[in-house]
């Protein structure tokens, strides 16, 4: 037998892992950032609503990016 192994292995990726924090604390950040958009942006309650909804769905988006690239092969 040889020492030598032909499978590839999933390894995983940190940058993924450190990327879906990234994305989970922005989107618990904008869970509270309402009423600091509305007072400090100057908009009203609509825009400021979907100002944070944005950011939201780019969280969600980013984790999803990143849950898909989690584990990258090695051989």
């Amino acid at each position: 037998m040889s020492d030598e192994s032909n499978e590839t292995v999933a390894v995983l990726n940190t940058t993924s892992v450190v990327g879906i924090a990234v994305c989970f604390v922005l989107a618990v950040a904008a869970l509270f950032a309402l009423p600091t958009v509305q007072a400090r942006g100057g908009v009203g309650f609509d825009t400021a609503f979907w100002i944070i909804s944005a950011v939201e769905l780019v969280a969600a988006l980013g984790i999803a990016y990143f849950v898909i690239n989690l584990h990258e092969e090695r051989g």
